[in-house]
């Protein structure tokens, strides 16, 4: 019978005590290089649900001059002068609001110019969150309410400051991924299209999109040389065989929690997880399921290409395949193994060495 404190560790992301009403809030940060968790205490919860024109807030502070208005403009100026000059105390207040596609910057540039703590929460767990204290219905202000309640509540992992050319470097790797499901789609129709002129329109489109594919891989290659004579991890993540320039610079710009946090915690941050569904007699077969899946494609590529040109991954692979694993089951094992190690490599600061490599499951 399995170790439950083992089983427990590697099921979980991770397990914080029940919260308590008695105990201030708490944030959590990982330091770079170990997997230590820091605690910050917070006596001011403010929870914001964020929408295209304006953000709908919910402040822990019930009576005081410096309460913050219930619905600010989603605006620069207005966040600077409704939210931020009334926070006081800043070190002892977190901000908290769900990601929404990019809505949320203007909000957690501010935050992070005052030098207040800001946590970008997964809307999904945040909904679950409001379900489980009986919040069937939904609107602005709930989720507001939800928001901050959640964030009393639940440890969570604050967002760290980005610089103007880190930025630029994600909104390149994103615009590289939109270009590629265009890309696919044109292609799809143009399959389809018998009409000459609406194939030459396609095809005219296709040319263009490739066109800036090009542009863009070349200005990420720049981008990823540039920074390996600052950043040892680009060197790290360079020396492994199948890990490309696409894939070093979307694990930078997409995963920046890489090397921060232990195997069973990164593997389910990219989804890459077997997760246990079990309950009484019923034991079904474990499955993966969410996590960020613009990593998890170009770790399969990498993946695909370390079966073949990485000996270390392809003997993992093959193995699995040999004992009658299907070749799906098999090259997501595989990912899961890729992925520890790059996560090991760099947490440790060491470059790629195949013959200390461990290749046990």
């Amino acid at each position: 019978m399995p170790d439950i404190d083992t089983e427990l560790d590697r099921v979980a992301v991770c397990f914080e005590p029940v919260p308590s009403l008695d105990r201030p809030s708490a944030a959590r940060s990982y330091s770079l290089g170990r997997d230590l968790t820091i605690k910050t205490q917070y006596k001011r919860i403010i929870g914001v649900d964020v929408s295209s024109e304006k953000l709908d807030v919910n402040d822990s502070i019930t009576k005081s001059k410096s309460r913050i208005a219930v619905e600010v403009p989603n605006t620069v100026a207005a966040v600077s002068k409704q939210i931020v000059a009334k926070i006081k105390d800043r070190q002892s207040v977190l901000v908290i609001c769900e990601a929404t596609g990019g809505y949320e910057h203007v909000l957690v540039d501010a935050m992070h110019e005052a030098g207040i703590d800001v946590c970008i929460a997964n809307p999904r767990q945040i909904r679950d969150f409001a379900k489980g204290h009986g919040f069937l219905e939904k609107n602005d202000k709930i989720d507001a309410g939800m928001i901050r309640k959640f964030g009393e509540d639940v440890p969570v992992n604050l967002t760290p400051k980005r610089s103007a050319e880190e930025k630029t470097h994600q909104a390149m790797v994103r615009r590289r991924c939109q270009i590629l499901q265009i890309i696919a789609a044109e292609q799809n129709r143009l399959a389809q299209t018998a009409d000459a002129f609406a194939r030459e329109l396609i095809e005219e489109s296709l040319s263009n999109l490739k066109t800036q594919q090009k542009t863009l891989d070349e200005r990420i290659a720049d981008v990823i040389s540039e920074r390996e004579k600052t950043d040892p991890t680009v060197t790290i993540l360079q020396s492994v065989p199948g890990v490309g320039v696409v894939t070093v610079s979307t694990l930078i710009a997409e995963l920046p929690e890489l090397g921060k946090l232990n195997r069973a915690q990164i593997a389910k941050l990219v989804g890459v997880a077997p997760l246990m569904n079990q309950s009484g007699k019923s034991d079904k077969k474990r499955i993966t399921r969410g996590g960020r899946s613009q990593v998890r494609c170009v770790l399969y590529m990498a993946t695909l290409s370390a079966t073949r040109h990485n000996k270390l991954i392809k003997r993992f692979y093959d193995r699995l395949v040999a004992k009658g694993k299907l070749k799906a089951v098999a090259l997501t094992a595989a990912m899961r193994k890729l992925l520890t190690i790059l996560n090991d490599m760099v947490r440790n600061g060491e470059c790629w060495r195949s013959e200390t490599v461990n290749v046990a499951t």
